[in-house]
């Protein structure tokens, strides 16, 4: 980078894996395995070892749910800390 650059060296580096973070969230959410429990009816599910499966199934998919939200989170703080880099950068070049 330039040494004239209004921004800092590392803010690229964490925007770029903050933008790979987004795809894995998203990649997450777009996974095959998000589709299961869909379309089952009630009558499809009966019986106790399948409602402690469909419960299980729930609670998985909920965890990756979160965990994708999880991900988009520290996406965002990494940005933010790139802003918060960049300011830092020009002020101290003004100064």
């Amino acid at each position: 980078m330039p040494q004239n650059s209004l921004h800092h060296p590392y803010s690229s580096v964490l925007r770029l894996r903050a933008d790979l973070l987004r795809e894995l969230a998203s990649s997450i959410e777009r996974s095959l395995v998000m589709t299961l429990g869909e379309g089952a009816g009630a009558d499809a599910w009966a019986g106790p070892r399948i409602r402690l499966c469909e419960q299980m199934l729930a609670r998985n998919l909920y965890q990756l749910h979160r965990a994708a939200e999880d991900v988009r989170e520290t996406a965002f703080r990494f940005c933010r800390r790139a802003d918060e880099l960049d300011v830092s950068h020009r002020s101290r070049r003004a100064a």
